[in-house]
């Protein structure tokens, strides 16, 4: 493990003025591209196809779990419209565009849970129960039996909020509220049926962070702490544990910055939206360093308009054709909807605009 940041003030703000300036030009330079890459007659800004999906058979719900299982993806737990916690698990197949119901979740009913996947297996563990009890009990799902084995507590301390993603054929799980926001982090080993620390990353401590797993490293940032929502991001290498912090997840527009949202990676990019900030949709390239506005999600003059939502589910699956496609789904609107609908975008066909 090492520290990113040990260069002298004076030389950092000259460091960061070459790199803001040399994303400006790559920006400028990938802003041509895509001019004199479309269509005659064909805007940039419509570029990216949302499609309605079929909808969770199971009830309307938000602050659920979610892991991805050989291009299926599974949805459990969760808290419906009455504040009431759920322990069903539900298996989506893009392939037929159809959901089926698996094995419950053998742990206390929860929301806020975390999920992640590793070596073929699935993970949901903390949240909270019926009485808003912190949880830190894990539990793992095996596809193949169609059955859940308790494996051991998180060896942090109970939460709900935190972030979880599969790496390295390991689970990590990070930051969160214990009853105050966290940072620390935790991987799980299916080996070994072990937990360990590792060492996190240099921003503040959050609850509601996002992840997305492009090639070898993850991509952690957002969520909020003290009240704000953070729009810092880090780039994490499990081969080698070192963090990076990169480019801020920041524009001239306004509520850019958000918590439980939703992100999934389409072709070596990062997309990023819902939750509760602006209702655009953005884009992240590693490569570059670089954020872009795709889109306003919600704009009425489409076909097909995904609702705004917090709290939602998100993944990234490929559909009976191949095609990769970032699917977000359930989710929240306000105190007074939980929802079951279901949309899934990719980023180079034209939305289809309302006749």
């Amino acid at each position: 493990m090492m520290s990113i940041f040990s260069n002298p003030t004076s030389v950092r703000s000259i460091s960061r003025g070459f790199r803001s300036m040399n994303r400006s030009l790559l920006m400028i330079a990938g802003l041509a591209a895509v001019g004199f890459s479309c269509k005659p007659g064909e805007d940039a800004s419509e570029l990216g196809d949302w499609r309605q999906q079929s909808a969770l058979d199971g009830v309307a719900r938000g602050r659920a779990a979610s892991f991805v299982i050989d291009n299926k993806a599974y949805v459990g737990t969760g808290w419906n419209l009455d504040g009431l916690r759920l322990s069903d698990l539900w298996m989506y197949d893009p392939t037929i565009d159809a959901w089926s119901q698996k094995a419950n979740y053998t742990g206390t009913a929860r929301s806020f849970g975390s999920g992640f996947a590793a070596a073929g297996k699935g993970y949901i563990g903390l949240g909270t129960d019926d009485r808003s009890n912190r949880l830190k009990d894990f539990y793992e799902y095996d596809p193949a039996g169609n059955k859940w084995t308790k494996i051991e507590d998180f060896p942090g301390t109970a939460r709900y909020g935190a972030f979880a993603f599969g790496a390295n054929n390991k689970g990590y799980v990070g930051a969160g509220n214990d009853g105050n926001n966290l940072k620390d982090i935790y991987s799980y080993d299916p080996a070994t049926k072990k937990w360990t620390s590792v060492i996190g990353f240099g921003g503040a401590k959050r609850v509601g962070a996002l992840t997305m797993v492009i090639n070898d490293a993850v991509y952690i940032g957002s969520g909020s702490d003290n009240g704000a929502n953070l729009n810092d991001w880090w780039k994490f290498e499990p081969a080698n544990g070192t963090w990076t912090r990169k480019a801020d997840f920041t524009s001239d527009q306004a509520g850019i910055a958000r918590s439980y949202a939703a992100a999934f990676v389409i072709g070596g990019k990062g997309y990023v939206g819902f939750g509760n900030g602006s209702t655009n949709l953005w884009s992240y390239d590693p490569a570059t360093d670089i954020w872009t506005d795709v889109q306003n999600i919600s704009n009425n003059a489409y076909k097909v308009m995904p609702a705004a939502r917090q709290y939602p589910v998100s993944f990234t699956l490929k559909d009976k054709d191949g095609v990769e496609r970032g699917y977000v789904g359930t989710g929240e609107t306000g105190t007074s909807a939980r929802l079951d609908n279901f949309f899934s975008f990719e980023p180079n066909t034209s939305r289809v605009k309302v006749d």
